[in-house]
């Protein structure tokens, strides 16, 4: 690593200090030294050229040129070995499509989801729990890399990315925590961002666990070798569907898919399923995550017209809303949905007033576990915690319904928040344990890295599981070893 970083130091300081101007000698016998300088300042010619054709730049006052970077909120937590997390804490409400044109809006996470906060603590638990252990990993701590995504696929891989470099800056190709080695990857948390993900966490084999990705895509062990998961395989939950169809007689059924990889591949194989036991299908719509309406009026015009009672759902709750305020708006109150496990259990506050719409819904969804002592965990935070400031505070004043004073003024509460105001007094989907789900995949697969990383420790020479016998070495191992 120490001569590759020195030869591309020379390379660019070559490729600057000469530019363009290429000198040659002009004697007549060039000797290999000076062949080989000149076939180096080719190449870093060449490399720069690469470089400023394909990478999009801008430009500061001083006109000089930089990479074009993404602000990411996370939390860098040290440790002997990291851990690599991308997992989404707010959303975006503020959508605005593109036009091309304008310059397109810069992307903001704006709400703070208290199910993917209860997610983020699912996360700093595991980790916590495991380092208390003094009979697992003894000696060795975890530490963990985590970045919010907001579920947006350009935050995702900007993120992953950032994880790999080990610093507060992407850099492709290039590890900056030399001693510090990264285990793997907790997420992402959809199918599409997995998908995107993994096809670059592959080319490094680092080891990926996602604890919600479910497109049966993935299980491709070619296309993604180094990619794993804690839930189960659309495969499998779209057969449990169209078995659910079936076992009520409901012989004529609308499709609704999100147009993603999540989407789309899960209701294909639910047509494939219902279509080979004898049902038919009335009717096929795509929910266009591209629009801020979802394509809601379409949907509802098709829904609205047909004779199907029943509508088989595979997308989110957060997709579903603007189809649920279709709903209501047009009064359809004859349809029955049959819910995937992206929605069925969803903790978004806003599809609570659509009950009276999804009366009689049925659906899948994922195992509910149990996490001893996650519960007094969760209740411990507090703003002076050393949680990223503005989440852990944005959390309190939503929670609470006060306003800290930090800024000068008080808010539309009307309510100061003083910091003593105890969690354990109010019930919401931040503290509520009684259906974790998604939290506790998150929490399995910190679980099954640590449980890798402990049998490469325990690996017995001559008898581990690489060539010729072999084993790695837990204070230096290549990420493809950890599986």
């Amino acid at each position: 690593m120490g001569r590759e970083v020195q030869l591309k130091e020379k390379c660019y300081n070559q490729c600057f200090t000469i530019g363009t101007r290429i000198f040659i000698p002009t004697t007549v016998h060039i000797t290999m030294s000076v062949f080989t300088s000149i076939m180096l300042t080719l190449y870093c010619l060449i490399w720069i050229f690469i470089l400023t054709s394909l990478v999009p730049t801008s430009y500061n006052d001083d006109n000089q040129c930089k990479l074009a970077s993404i602000s990411l909120e996370g939390i860098q937590h040290p440790g002997d070995i990291i851990i690599g997390a991308v997992l989404p804490v707010r959303v975006v409400d503020n959508f605005k499509e593109i036009s091309f044109t304008e310059p397109p809006p810069r992307t903001t996470c704006t709400t703070l989801h208290f199910g993917y906060f209860q997610q983020l603590q699912a996360l700093l638990f595991a980790v916590e729990e495991i380092n208390r252990n003094e009979n697992f990993l003894p000696n060795i701590t975890l530490g963990f890399h985590w970045y919010d995504s907001c579920g947006i696929i350009s935050l995702n891989i900007a993120a992953m990315l950032q994880v790999l470099s080990g610093d507060k800056i992407a850099i492709p190709n290039y590890r900056c925590l030399h001693n510090v080695p990264l285990s793997g990857f907790i997420g992402s948390s959809s199918s599409t961002l997995s998908i995107a993900v993994a096809h670059i966490l592959g080319l490094y084999k680092y080891p990926q666990v996602s604890y919600y990705s479910t497109s049966s895509v993935l299980s491709d062990r070619n296309k993604f070798p180094s990619f794993f998961r804690t839930v189960p395989s659309d495969a499998f939950q779209s057969k449990g569907l169209a078995k659910l169809v079936l076992h009520f007689n409901w012989s004529w059924v609308g499709l609704l898919g999100v147009d993603n990889d999540y989407g789309q591949q899960g209701i294909q194989l639910v047509k494939q399923e219902i279509v080979r036991a004898g049902a038919c299908v009335a009717f096929t719509e795509n929910i266009l995550t591209s629009r801020q309406d979802r394509n809601a009026p379409k949907i509802i015009k098709v829904m609205k017209k047909s004779t199907a009672r029943v509508v088989i759902t595979f997308a989110t709750g957060l997709d579903l809303v603007p189809i649920m305020t279709e709903m209501m708006r047009e009064n359809i109150r004859d349809k029955v949905f049959v819910a995937s496990e992206g929605w069925s259990v969803t903790s978004l506050q806003k599809m609570a007033s659509f009950s009276h719409l999804l009366f009689g819904t049925v659906g899948l969804a994922f195992f509910n576990g149990i996490i001893p002592g996650f519960q007094e965990f969760l209740n411990k935070l507090h703003p002076n915690m050393t949680l990223p400031d503005n989440l852990v505070m944005t959390f309190w004043e939503e929670a609470f319904n006060c306003t800290f004073l930090t800024v000068g003024y008080l808010g539309p509460q009307g309510k100061v928040c003083t910091g003593e105001e105890r969690l354990d007094g109010i019930r919401n989907s931040y503290n509520d344990v009684s259906n974790l789900r998604v939290s506790y995949n998150i929490y399995t697969a910190v679980h099954v890295l640590a449980k890798a990383l402990e049998d490469l420790r325990k690996c017995i020479e001559n008898n581990g599981p690489f060539l010729y016998g072999r084993c790695a070495r837990i204070q230096n191992f290549s990420p493809w070893q950890v599986k």
